[in-house]
């Protein structure tokens, strides 16, 4: 499919090599980061090159006079209106109005392949989000996970990468202990005896919930057992299920879903993808057997250094190497963590993005590290954090869920002010920026409120098209169309929008940023709402003109309609 972004950006460069060869550009001339995209101003063009600017040094001359050798190459093509040369050296560009109406027409003969790309090639992608520990109900901050996370699998989809969804069931440490003990605690209140939860032991009507599961399950059976090791073994999978129900119901009324939840326990009964990791890493000197030193800054009483196995974390410049396992010869976080991605590389996965908190970058730096060391590869694990998020109503923080314990269930959150409207929301801020959300602004019925205004430009796409056919309009023509009415500035901004969409996705999946389709969205709504505001878009008596804005109308609903599916969120026809 040719779209007009792909042929006029192949245009230029085709314009830039062309000047190689007549010498007015070196032939070593580096073309990667010459641009086309949309300008600051929107006064200034349709589109934008700043092939100048970036070209002009290795040229040997001013970026202005490069531009004005490189302009009248680009207006040759048949799709360019006219151009101009602003400020230092910006290239800016005009489009047609046959070409508009074309692109519009081309997103209606299939939208489904202009709006996909393969930038991704088809790699094999492992995308890890949520796996909170399954302990309870799942909060509104790992909620922010779960939806940044869906939305990057939907993205990279959408953009050619092989994508496989998974979820760390983390029920190999000593919290299952906890939440065990918890239940049983529970479990035998439930018979008349006194409470005696364990030290930081689980809270929550959920735990109550789960003992009473278990006491119509098997009655009396556990009353009599005491030995933590025997509940331990005997109750692991029954508590962790049970927990893990919860959080995917919660999930579910999200519309997220897993290629796999990944039981870490299960992992390490499987085999130890450790020990061949720290074999792997030994042979390539990574790893080496050693005295770990008291951390910098820190007096600890009676330290004594002892033979570790470490990881050379100083030659990436850590004050400190790692130790991969601890004193009593049991893995370190930071050696499960590297365990299991061994084990995501020996399945096959050329690319590993895990959601995590940002709380957790200094454990994930070192992560970075080992797995560079393994691979050969600096960019095979990609982090992407996320920040809190603040939950308030009317401006005033929310109590917390007495179900769910001292959180802010998500649950709770979700079925208060809906799937689409929490979903839009957490995605209005940059993953690694904390986020505030207010249960009573997120479901006003207002312009100001993003996931409203999204929609309500959906709506009034569709409301469109009711009225032509009240009014008896015929169905459009695009042979009698008149490309003269799509020249004003509103129009033009709805019809930018549009080609740009392709790019915005390419760009988002490559900097593994799901929020720039949210912002994307706000700012296509807003340039539809203002050609709707400015335009009368039916008029029986000039249907020419008529035809040309419907044209237009039924590409950006169907581009809109788009966006929101990428963020699963739900295209209104009323509102």
């Amino acid at each position: 499919m040719e779209r007009l972004f792909d042929t006029l950006h192949a245009h230029l460069i085709n314009v830039l090599e062309n000047l190689k060869q007549a010498e007015v550009l070196p032939q070593e001339a580096d073309l990667s980061n010459v641009a086309l995209e949309q300008p600051k101003d929107e006064t200034h063009g349709d589109l934008a090159t700043n092939a100048a600017l970036v070209l002009a040094k290795q040229a040997k001359t001013n970026p202005r006079a490069l531009a004005e050798q490189i302009l009248p190459k680009l207006l040759e093509h048949k799709a360019i209106k006219s151009g101009d040369v602003a400020g230092p050296g910006f290239i800016n560009l005009r489009i047609t109005g046959d070409a508009w109406l074309s692109e519009a027409q081309l997103v209606l003969a299939d939208s489904e392949a202009y709006t996909k790309t393969d930038v991704g090639h088809g790699q094999k992608v492992m995308v890890e989000f949520v796996s909170i520990n399954p302990t309870g109900p799942i909060h509104i901050g790992h909620g922010r996970n779960a939806v940044l996370g869906d939305t990057l699998c939907r993205l990279l989809e959408k953009t050619g990468y092989n994508v496989y969804r998974e979820y760390l069931v983390n029920d190999a440490g000593n919290q299952i202990l906890t939440l065990v003990l918890s239940v049983h605690a529970r479990y035998l209140e439930l018979f008349g005896e006194k409470l005696e939860l364990p030290e930081d032991g689980y809270v929550g009507e959920y735990i109550i919930e789960i003992a009473q599961a278990l006491k119509d399950k098997d009655g009396n059976k556990w009353l009599t057992v005491i030995c933590p090791d025997e509940l331990l073994s005997e109750l692991r999978e029954f508590c962790v299920n049970a927990c893990m129900d919860l959080t995917k119901g919660d999930l579910d009324e999200l519309g997220i879903w897993f290629d796999r939840y990944h039981s870490e326990w299960e992992m390490h009964q499987q085999g130890d993808p450790l020990a061949k990791a720290v074999k792997a890493l030994r042979e390539k000197e990574y790893v080496y057997e050693g005295k770990l030193e008291a951390p910098k800054g820190k007096d600890i009483k009676d330290y004594q250094p002892v033979d570790l196995t470490l990881f050379k974390a100083t030659e990436y410049g850590a004050e400190q190497d790692k130790p991969i396992y601890n004193r009593r010869g049991n893995a370190t976080y930071f050696g499960q963590d590297i365990a299991y991605h061994q084990h995501k590389l020996d399945r096959g996965f050329e690319r590993l993005i895990t959601v995590i908190g940002a709380d957790q970058q200094g454990n994930f730096t070192p992560l970075k590290w080992a797995l560079e060391a393994l691979t050969g590869y600096k960019d095979v694990l990609h982090p992407f954090y996320y920040a809190h998020v603040k939950t308030l109503r009317d401006g005033q923080p929310v109590k917390l869920s007495k179900r769910a314990g001292n959180i802010i269930a998500l649950s709770d959150v979700v079925r208060e002010v809906g799937g689409d409207v929490y979903r839009f929301h957490m995605l209005t801020r940059k993953g690694d920026t904390p986020l505030t959300f207010d249960l009573a602004k997120a479901v006003e019925k207002s312009m100001d409120n993003p996931v409203f205004y999204v929609q309500y430009a959906y709506a009034r796409m569709a409301a469109v098209f009711r009225q032509q056919e009240e009014m008896g309009i015929p169905s459009v023509d695009a042979s009698q169309a008149d490309t003269s009415v799509l020249n004003s500035q509103q129009a033009i901004n709805v019809l930018r929008h549009i080609i740009l969409y392709p790019q915005m996705l390419e760009k988002a999946s490559v900097a593994v940023e799901p929020h720039r389709i949210a912002f994307y969205a706000m700012d296509f709504a807003a340039a539809f709402h203002s050609w709707y505001n400015a335009e009368k878009f039916l008029d029986a008596e000039n249907l020419p003109a008529t035809y040309a804005r419907l044209l237009v109308v039924q590409a950006a609903q169907l581009v809109l309609k788009d966006v929101l599916a990428v963020m699963h969120v739900t295209a209104p026809e009323k509102m």
